[in-house]
């Protein structure tokens, strides 16, 4: 897969109607009215919020550099505003120093309310497994690099999806199979992989980290699976990500500790580094 760390391209969401600039005001309700928006950030924090709930918490790193092309000044005025707002939080991570974010409930239910007609993403609030922040804030900076890519060959991204999202769906229709006899229980297991588009390793449906659903050159609907591996990945683990068609990516620090953990060149042969 071609890779490029300059040829970035943001996240092609579909247009937002947005309020205006300034700060948070209180919600108001004419005669016969519902009430007016309680918060008016501006354009670019409105895209700022559908990156950070679009892949749940991002460094404000990644965020400078993809989304304000490297102006971390304008970046860090920004969150801070939508901090003030109520709509972002934000932590900090030791001894790294990396600053993460997140949208709270109200910057997930703004987004929520000012969807378009047909606009399918999931967008998530709140941080979860602080040992993961690093791990999962990454999967932005992987999406650039796959977005990238698909932007160089003529594509269109359409919606990402999160390992949450997929989980979700499959996880409440394994459920109601436990009942079923186990010749039942795999034909339902294989067409619930097919539903979703995955493949059934072992017994198991491995998800990916991150799918993308893009539109090609030639206007055909197409997705794209992805992992992020890390030097915590056990080899049997690895494989079965692999033997389930997913492009493989690590971040450029771990490529050497996981090569050495795996211990399997064959197997780590095909992982990029970010």
């Amino acid at each position: 897969m071609a890779r490029s760390r300059d040829d970035q391209r943001e996240i092609q969401q579909p247009q937002i109607p947005f309020t205006g600039q300034g700060e948070r005001h209180e919600a108001q309700r004419g005669p016969d009215r519902e009430p007016q928006e309680r918060y008016s950030p501006r354009d670019s924090e409105v895209r700022t919020l559908v990156d950070i709930g679009t892949f749940r918490t991002l460094t404000i790193n990644d965020l400078a550099k993809h989304r304000y092309e490297g102006n971390r000044a304008l970046a860090q005025a920004e969150v801070r505003n939508l901090v003030r707002q109520g709509l972002v939080r934000i932590r900090t991570s030791h001894p790294s120093k990396a600053v993460y974010a997140a949208l709270t409930r109200e910057g997930k239910e703004l987004l929520n309310r000012r969807r378009t007609l047909g606009d399918r993403q999931t967008y998530y609030a709140h941080f979860v497994k602080p040992r993961e922040l690093r791990h999962d804030a990454a999967i932005y900076r992987l999406y650039q690099e796959v977005a990238a890519r698909i932007a160089r060959e003529g594509g269109h991204v359409r919606r990402v999806v999160l390992d949450f999202e997929l989980k979700k769906s499959i996880n409440s229709r394994l459920t109601k199979l436990n009942s079923l006899p186990e010749a039942e229980r795999e034909r339902e297991r294989q067409q619930i992989a097919k539903d979703h588009g995955l493949t059934v390793v072992d017994g198991k449906i491995p998800l990916p980290d991150l799918r993308i659903e893009y539109e090609t050159a030639e206007r055909e609907q197409t997705k794209v699976d992805v992992e992020l591996a890390t030097s915590d990945y056990h080899r049997d683990s690895l494989a079965a990500k692999a033997r389930a068609g997913f492009s493989m990516y690590a971040l450029r620090e771990d490529v050497g500790p996981l090569r050495r953990v795996i211990g399997d060149p064959e197997l780590t042969k095909d992982i990029l580094s970010l």
